[in-house]
């Protein structure tokens, strides 16, 4: 009787921890890839500087994939990043399945005005409360300055 309820004690302190470590693990996905829309945003600046288009970031305010697996993974769909030119733009696709949806919302000419935000969203445990990983560019006299990552309701 006591094994049983040893046993039942340290599945209970046991699996609490091993969800929240998997998750945990999923959200190194939106961090790695609210970076790389960071990167790209950078470039597509750079590049439209130095053309001469003006001190402009790329706006992709919808998010992409635009449905919600629940607590799934988005399946693999290399066409959804590739036919849309912003997202081509900043050289940004995900060719395997993932757990988030990403948008880089983008305003404003010149420095002290100009901004822009990469974005993942994800609904981890299917619950439809969704976690939030956002990263800001500002456009300043200086260059581009990066915030520290805002992250809302890391493991939900």
């Amino acid at each position: 009787m006591i094994l049983v309820v040893v046993l039942a004690l340290l599945a209970a302190v046991a699996l609490p921890a091993y969800s929240r470590l998997t998750k945990r693990g999923k959200t190194s996905e939106a961090l790695g890839n609210i970076q790389r829309i960071y990167t790209g945003q950078l470039v597509y600046y750079e590049r439209s500087t130095s053309e001469g288009s003006g001190n402009r970031f790329l706006n992709q305010p919808f998010f992409t994939p635009d449905n919600n697996p629940g607590s799934g993974k988005y399946p693999t769909n290399s066409s959804l990043w590739s036919s849309d030119p912003q997202w081509s733009a900043l050289n940004f696709s995900i060719p395997t399945p993932h757990y988030y949806a990403y948008n880089s919302f983008a305003s404003g000419v010149g420095p002290g005005v100009a901004y822009f935000y990469g974005r993942a969203i994800g609904d981890l445990d299917g619950d439809d409360v969704n976690s939030t990983f956002t990263v800001r560019g500002d456009l300043t006299d200086l260059g581009v300055e990066r915030s520290a990552v805002d992250v809302v309701r890391e493991l939900e």
